[in-house]
C-alpha cells in the first residue's frame, strides 16, 4: 500500500509539471556552419540594416492566442544569444482570431469573448562583418 502511494505521487507530480509546458514554441534552423561562442546581448531590429553581417540561423517562435508578443520575441532572442548573434532581424505573421459569440449554461446567457492575437514570429540571426 504504501508503494501504491508513493507511486500516485510521483504520477501526479509529473502530470501536473508536464501541464504547465503550454508556451512559446521556438524553432531553430542554422544556416552558418561556424559555432560562435553565445553572446549576451542581442539587438532587435524590425528592418535590413545598412552595416554587412552574415546570417547564422532562422528563428521561428509562435505560442496560443493571447500570450505577449514580448514574450515570444524574447524566445527569439534568447536563441539567437545562444547561436551567438549580435542582432535578429524580426517579422511579424501574427493573426487574430475572430471575436466569439458563447452560451453560458449556468446563467442561460450569450458571452461575447473577444478576438485574440495568436503571435508569430520569425526571426534572422545575423552577426556583423568586420570591415
Amino acid at each position: 500500500m504504501k508503494n501504491y502511494l508513493i507511486l500516485t505521487t510521483i504520477l501526479i507530480a509529473v502530470t501536473s509539471i508536464s501541464g504547465c509546458s503550454e508556451g512559446s514554441q521556438v524553432t531553430v534552423r542554422p544556416i552558418s556552419k561556424i559555432n560562435y561562442a553565445p553572446t549576451s546581448l542581442v539587438q532587435t531590429l524590425t528592418t535590413t540594416p545598412s552595416r554587412p553581417y552574415i546570417v547564422i540561423a532562422h528563428i521561428h517562435s509562435s505560442a496560443p492566442a493571447g500570450t505577449p508578443a514580448a514574450q515570444v520575441i524574447a524566445g527569439i532572442e534568447k536563441q539567437a544569444e545562444k547561436l551567438g548573434a549580435n542582432a535578429v532581424i524580426i517579422n511579424n505573421h501574427s493573426h487574430k482570431l475572430p471575436s466569439k459569440l458563447i452560451f453560458n449554461p449556468s446563467g442561460g446567457n450569450y458571452q461575447n469573448e473577444p478576438s485574440q492575437t495568436v503571435p508569430d514570429y520569425s526571426g534572422i540571426a545575423i552577426r556583423w562583418v568586420s570591415n
